[in-house]
């Protein structure tokens, strides 16, 4: 085993709400062994499916968020089963679960019972709203986590663009994952604090503040002024309208434009750029040199101008070309891709970013799926195994753990 968390313990009880902590964990090193009913995890059911044909260990989704973990199977209306799990939590170092509060404690298999005997666990419990409080038992989804949490309300259209417009919702299950990233902070922290302690603890993680936690400036201005930020096409909610940052280039795509020559030095490369090819003539007149004259949130006349020679150079070239030239120049622009431009961008395989996955229906050829965010320069990231089928490790894990022979 491999990764800075090697050696450790990781006993996981998710379906889709907290996956993705267990897989963090065990992409890190932790070998984490994922619990699962007969009928296997709800994460199982998610499409898309290999060649388009639905099962427990052909859902592609569940690949990707279940790398390097192991599948046991236990059936909790069993005696013989309750009393594994309580074996396996005991014998772990951490336990995360995304069950409803209070949900393993009614049968006896929750933090205190698990803990009686391992005083060092840390339990992990991801759920829509934590362990207590007036909402503690209100279901949940991601869909419902972003419209309470707040994030919704910040994503959509500026009113010219689309009046009326509802709230978006970002897709890719941001809600679960954000909660994820959240408990496994908690994790690695409550881990230090065993380190210099010896003692484990109960982490109560819920979705619903991580979500609301992450609302960018929404809070800050709310709490502070009492105003609500507002929806922008493209870009951050803010208090009040700012420039727009897609513009719509020769070839008719979008390029994305994250502020014009903020500081002077990039404002000149930016104007000497420009007027090579006959645009922003004007821009040597001295009223285009103050920084503040030119930041369109500020309504000034030069930021007009300035975002209308914008508009005019970017029309008269493709959106790479507009891109690079950008970036050329030191400037946060880019352009925006379709999934096929960015699969194929050579960016990704240069740094080593794609991993390769087999499982059922795919044996001999293998899924190319994202690797690690991260390179760790002493504890290299691998994909040391795909993600388990239902139930494949059940014997190899109670002989490991436990000492049962098969």
């Amino acid at each position: 085993m491999s990764g800075p968390l090697a050696g450790l313990r990781v006993l996981e009880r998710c379906g889709l709400m907290g996956q993705y902590a267990g897989k963090l964990l065990a992409d890190m090193g932790a070998d984490v062994v994922k619990v699962e009913p007969p009928e296997g995890s709800e994460a199982r059911q998610v499409g898309p499916f290999v060649d388009d044909v639905p099962g427990p260990n052909r859902s592609l989704n569940f690949w990707y968020f279940n790398t390097n973990k192991r599948s046991v199977v236990l059936d909790f209306t069993e005696e013989g089963d309750r009393a594994t799990w309580l074996a396996l939590a005991r014998a772990a170092d951490i336990v995360v679960d995304d069950g409803r509060p209070g949900e393993l404690e009614k049968l006896g298999l929750g933090y205190g019972a698990a803990g009686e005997g391992n005083p060092g666990l840390i339990w992990c419990a991801v759920t829509g709203f934590g362990q207590d409080g007036p909402w503690a038992q209100y279901a949940t989804a991601d869909l419902v986590s972003l419209a309470l949490g707040g994030p919704m309300m910040m994503n959509g259209y500026d009113p010219e663009d689309a009046p009326g417009a509802p709230p978006i919702r970002g897709h890719g299950d941001q809600a679960y994952l954000t909660g994820c990233h959240y408990a496994v902070q908690g994790v690695l922290a409550a881990l230090l604090w065993r380190d210099r302690t010896g003692e484990g603890q109960f982490i109560d993680c819920s979705v619903h503040e991580a979500v609301s936690s992450t609302t960018e400036v929404a809070l800050p201005y709310w709490f502070t002024k009492r105003v609500d930020v507002v929806r922008q096409t493209g870009r951050h909610a803010a208090a009040s309208r700012t420039e727009r940052w897609l513009y719509r280039a020769g070839d008719g795509r979008w390029a994305l434009i994250f502020g014009v020559g903020r500081d002077n030095a990039s404002w000149k490369r930016i104007k000497e750029w420009f007027q090579s090819e006959g645009f922003g003539l004007q821009f040597d007149e001295e009223r285009f040199d103050d920084p503040l004259n030119r930041q369109a949130g500020r309504g000034s006349a030069e930021a007009a101008e300035i975002s209308a020679e914008l508009e005019r150079f970017i029309a008269a070239h493709p959106a790479e070309a507009v891109y690079r030239g950008g970036q050329e120049r030191r400037q946060a622009w880019g352009v925006v891709r379709s999934p096929e431009e960015n699969l194929a961008d050579p960016h990704w395989s240069d740094r080593g970013f794609w991993a390769a996955a087999e499982g059922e229906g795919r044996e001999g050829r293998p899924v190319r799926m994202p690797g690690a965010p991260y390179r760790f320069s002493a504890t290299p990231w691998e994909l040391r195994r795909p993600a388990p089928k239902l139930g494949e490790h059940t014997a190899e894990v109670l002989a490991e753990w436990l000492g049962r022979e098969t």
